[in-house]
């Protein structure tokens, strides 16, 4: 097995990276002129709920798989773990898909929008490709191997383009439903042809069937991943409860449900994705981060770690800000179409800043062992941006939520900026003592 560098391995996911998002930020352009900003309000709204589902398959398992193979003494002891991550994967994909289909109507209701039923039922078999390509991808990083899941990612990207594409041409005349729920079919497809790259690039699977190692080893993964699941629950919990109250809230002061539904759509839709921007650079160095974390064995090695991979998603956040503030009339008109996002992509530039920085931060705290830290950090941003959302949004409107948002996700960078200097910077005899 060729093991890469974290140089080379930051390399290729990077580029892989780019590939990805200017795809998919060509397909969310194209979605947004295209479907407009109601579809696009319907698509975030169920969008939330699809990541609540996922959340319990996928969401904590990567870093596990990936820290448990890095530290793993063989490659036989490698491959067991990521035998014992798939079982642990498909066994919980296959308690919530029956739950979540049967429950998906009255998820509708309750979203307060019917129309968000048809993204909702296309989605379900994804909770089982997304698991299982995430234990994949946590196997081939935890053994240095960047170039499978950033080839599966690109081509899972390209499917999904491809597929959205044909559906828009074939069927151009269809319900607001319908078209809402377009993008979760064309993910549908794309994560099934993911998968099937990741697994042939990863190589020769060994199975492992009967080992009595198996049951300690799936319950060793699901106590490093249950702080991840419960912290993208939190966010995922977040995002949905945006969701309902932002429209609610923009309703009580005056707006009606379908400008409502479109103001979420430009928030979310439209300007939120540009604030991910930086995440070309700091998701590549956030997956790489933390199995080299926990791979250190010095205070020293430890904060040249922190330096080669803080720093860069740092430089490309503030870049990122600064282009979108000067730039900010021209992308409304030019790419959207709609001047009047103009002042609240240069009200929320600062979020391109906050949100690369704490994904880093995220994955070096995953490496180390510090799941319980990121969750308490991530709970209490995201009781401060609901509340900051209930009290600002019927004053300030759409721009309050905006706020609120990166007021939630300041604070838990800051507390998770404290947490890891505290652990970088103390004396070498108490880290090595832990370690």
């Amino acid at each position: 097995m060729r093991k890469q560098s974290l140089k080379r391995q930051a390399m290729i996911i990077t580029g892989g990276s780019v590939l990805v998002r200017a795809i998919g930020f060509f397909m969310r352009l194209w979605m947004s002129r295209l479907l407009g900003a109601e579809t696009m309000g319907i698509v975030e709204l169920a969008g939330g709920v699809h990541m609540l589902a996922l959340a319990p398959a996928a969401a904590g398992l990567p870093g596990a798989v990936s820290r448990l193979t890095a530290k793993a003494a063989d490659e036989k002891q490698q491959q067991r773990v990521l035998y014992a991550g798939k079982q642990l994967a498909t066994y919980l994909a296959l308690l919530i898909m029956p739950v979540y289909l049967m429950l998906s109507p009255s998820i509708a209701r309750w979203l307060g929008d019917g129309r968000t039923l048809p993204s909702l039922l296309f989605f379900a078999p994804c909770v089982l490709f997304i698991g299982l390509s995430s234990v994949y991808d946590g196997y081939c990083l935890g053994s240095s191997r960047a170039l499978p899941p950033a080839m599966s990612e690109l081509g899972e990207q390209i499917v999904r383009l491809s597929v959205l594409l044909s559906l828009t041409f074939l069927v151009p005349r269809v319900t607001a439903a319908w078209r809402a729920a377009l993008p979760a079919f064309a993910g549908l497809m794309g994560e099934g042809v993911g998968l099937i790259i990741v697994m042939a690039m990863a190589g020769r699977a060994l199975s492992f069937r009967g080992d009595p190692g198996l049951r300690p080893l799936r319950k060793e993964l699901w106590a490093l991943s249950l702080p991840m699941m419960l912290n993208r629950l939190s966010h995922t919990g977040l995002r949905t409860l945006s969701g309902l109250m932002i429209p609610k809230l923009l309703m009580a002061s005056g707006l009606s449900h379908s400008e409502a539904v479109s103001r979420l759509g430009m928030l979310n839709g439209m300007v939120m994705p540009l604030m991910f921007l930086p995440g070309l650079l700091a998701g590549s160095l956030a997956v790489v981060g933390g199995p080299a974390a926990a791979r250190c064995k010095s205070p020293r090695a430890l904060r040249r770690l922190c330096l080669r991979t803080v720093l860069p998603a740092l430089m490309a956040g503030l870049l990122c800000a600064a282009g979108i503030y000067v730039l900010s009339p021209f992308l409304a008109m030019r790419l959207y179409r709609l001047p009047e996002l103009a002042p609240l992509m240069a009200a929320l530039c600062p979020m391109a800043v906050v949100l690369p920085v704490q994904q880093v931060l995220t994955g070096l705290m995953t490496g180390l062992g510090m799941q319980k830290q990121t969750l308490a950090d991530s709970l209490l941003g995201a009781a401060v941006t609901l509340i900051a959302t209930w009290r600002w949004t019927p004053v300030l409107g759409v721009i309050g939520a905006g706020y609120a948002s990166l007021l939630g996700h300041g604070l838990a960078l800051f507390c998770a900026a404290v947490r890891l200097g505290g652990r970088v910077f103390r004396g070498p005899a108490r880290m090595m003592e832990e370690a």
